[in-house]
C-alpha cells in the first residue's frame, strides 16, 4: 500500500503540483517591479502551499521506504521522526486551506504560512522566541506550534499521537527499552514495526484526502482520478484492519523482559498503564478515518463494513 502511495504520488507531483500563486507574483515583479496586494495574497496560495507539503511529504515517504528495506539495523524510530514531519505537514497545509477563503483570516495566514517563514529563511527577518521581526525590530507575527492549528478529529488523537511521535523524535530517555536489552545498549533492536508502517499509511493518507482527492482539482482523465479515490478506500479498509489488530494486541501484552528491568528504577508499585493509554491513542486514531471534513471522498458503509466507492462526478 505504501509502494502504491508512493507510485501515484510522483505522478501526482510531476504533473500537477505548480505553484501558480507564487509565479504570477514574480512574473509581475519580473515585469512592473511591482506587485500588487491582490496577488500577495490571492488565495491560489493555497494551493501551493498544499503541493508543496504533498511534494515535501512525498519525498519523506520514499525517504521511509528506503528505511523499511534496511533488514540489518531496523530503522523503525528514525520512521517515527519523519512520521511527524508528514503529519506536522497535514495538519498545517488543512488549517491553511481552510482558512485562507475567510476574508478576515486571509491575509494572516499568509504572513503566518508563508510570508514570515520565506522572510526568516532569506534573511530578511528573525525570530526572537516566539516572535517574527524585521532587522529593525518591527513585530511582525508569531511562530506557532502545530498544536494551534489541529482541526476537526485531529483534535481527539493529537495529544497523545504527537506526544507519541515526539518521544522518538527528541532524545527522551523514555525510549531506552528501542536501545536497551538489560545489560547493554544496541543500536540494531526491531521495535514497533508494524506501528511505523501504520502510521506511516495513517499520516500520508490524510495529506492524500486533503491535497489529491478533493472535488476540483483538474485531473487529466477520469479514471486518474478514480483510481486516486480507489488508493483512498483501500487505505481505510486496510488501516481498519491493522488497527483493530494493534489494538487486540495492547489489551493483551505485558512488559517483556526489557521493559520489565527498566521499570525497576522508578520503584513504582502501581501496575504501569502505558497499553491502556497507547490502546486509547489507537481507538481515536481509527475513528478519526471516517473524518469527512478533509478531502472529497465520501465515507458510507455499506451493510459489511466496506466503504461504497464514489466519485466526483457520480455524487
Amino acid at each position: 500500500m505504501l509502494k502504491r502511495f508512493a507510485f501515484i504520488s510522483r505522478q501526482f507531483c510531476d504533473k500537477y503540483c505548480v505553484p501558480d500563486g507564487l509565479m504570477d507574483i514574480l512574473m509581475e515583479k519580473a515585469y512592473t517591479n511591482n506587485v500588487s496586494k491582490d496577488l500577495l495574497y490571492s488565495n491560489k496560495l493555497s494551493y501551493d502551499y498544499d503541493y508543496y507539503a504533498f511534494t515535501k511529504s512525498t519525498k519523506t515517504l520514499h525517504a521511509i521506504l528506503n528505511l523499511l528495506k534496511d533488514k540489518r539495523y531496523f530503522f523503525n524510530e528514525d520512521i517515527m521522526m519523519l512520521i511527524r514531519s508528514i503529519f506536522e505537514n497535514h495538519i498545517l497545509s488543512r488549517y491553511f486551506r481552510e482558512h485562507i477563503d475567510i476574508e478576515i483570516e486571509r491575509e494572516k495566514v499568509i504572513n503566518e504560512f508563508i510570508q514570515n517563514p520565506l522572510g526568516i529563511s532569506l534573511g530578511f527577518y528573525i525570530k526572537e522566541g516566539f516572535s517574527v521581526k524585521t532587522l529593525d525590530g518591527e513585530i511582525l507575527g508569531n511562530v506557532k506550534m502545530p498544536s494551534s492549528y489541529k482541526m476537526g478529529s485531529e483534535k481527539d488523537y493529537y495529544p497523545e499521537f504527537y506526544s507519541y511521535l515526539c518521544e522518538f523524535t527528541h532524545c527522551s530517555f523514555g525510549r531506552i527499552e528501542c536501545y536497551f536489552d538489560g545489560a547493554n545498549f544496541y543500536y540494531d533492536k526491531n521495535n514497533f514495526r508494524l506501528e511505523a508502517m501504520l502510521f506511516t499509511l495513517f499520516v500520508f493518507t490524510k495529506i492524500f484526502e486533503g491535497v489529491v482527492t478533493v472535488e476540483g482539482e483538474n485531473f487529466d482523465t477520469k479514471k486518474e482520478e478514480n483510481r486516486c479515490y480507489n488508493l483512498i478506500y483501500d487505505s481505510l479498509e486496510l488501516q481498519s484492519e491493522i488497527f483493530d489488530f494493534l489494538i487486540k494486541k495492547y489489551e493483551t501484552i505485558n512488559f517483556n523482559k526489557d521493559t520489565a528491568i527498566i521499570s525497576l528504577y522508578l520503584n513504582e508499585k502501581n501496575t504501569s498503564n502505558r497499553n491502556s493509554i497507547i490502546k486509547s491513542m489507537l481507538l481515536k486514531m481509527k475513528k478519526s478515518l471516517d473524518d469527512n471534513e478533509i478531502g472529497s471522498v465520501i465515507k458510507e458503509k455499506n451493510e459489511s463494513g466496506k466503504y461504497i466507492r464514489q466519485y466526483p462526478g457520480n455524487w
